[in-house]
């Protein structure tokens, strides 16, 4: 049995685009940003609730109520992440250590160390943090190390054309890019 339950949180909605979500064996509980309330409420892992406050956000638009910061220190005060991060226009759910299997990256070589800068989700096994589309590179620092770029398996395309006469056996052997994931950390606010 899974429940929503969801609360409304002021204020930081124009200048961060973040919604918190605190997740529980049974419950599920998500944040979404929106000027109604002056405060919100997070359901911890121990099924009881935790009042959330933080500092109003600066811009147009932004009324006073809680920022993002309370919630990066409950994501913070976590042991493990991970994060969903878009590479190439596909997503990748990444925690440290990580290998990552993506089609050839053609401006790398090996050993370089690539910025993952468009995470679309960020969290551990009790809170995560959504973008909207993507969470914002001043809370997080995710590194990925180039350790090599293979060729893959021999790939075989058959086409036939009936009646036709034509039969034609395609072979390629795709190429590869492996990350390994070295640095995933949630900054201090």
């Amino acid at each position: 049995m899974l429940r929503t339950f969801t609360s409304r949180v002021s204020g930081f909605a124009s200048h961060t685009n973040l919604a918190i979500t605190a997740s529980t064996s049974r419950f599920f509980s998500v944040l979404t940003p929106t000027p109604q309330a002056a405060s919100t409420t997070v359901a911890s892992p121990s099924s009881s609730t935790t009042p959330v406050t933080g500092v109003a956000s600066s811009g147009p638009g932004a009324g006073a109520g809680p920022g993002p910061e309370p919630s990066i220190n409950l994501l913070r005060n976590q042991l493990r992440y991970y994060a969903v991060a878009e590479i190439k226009n596909r997503p990748y759910l990444i925690t440290k250590n990580d290998i990552i299997v993506l089609d050839r990256l053609k401006d790398v070589s090996l050993g370089d160390v690539i910025e993952l800068n468009q995470i679309k989700e960020l969290g551990s096994k009790d809170y995560a943090i959504k973008g909207q589309p993507y969470v914002s590179p001043e809370y997080y620092s995710i590194k990925a190390t180039v350790i090599e770029q293979p060729k893959g398996k021999m790939v075989e395309t058959f086409k036939k054309k009936r009646r036709k006469h034509f039969q034609r056996r395609y072979h390629i052997k795709p190429l590869h890019t492996l990350l390994r994931v070295s640095e995933l950390e949630v900054k201090a606010q």
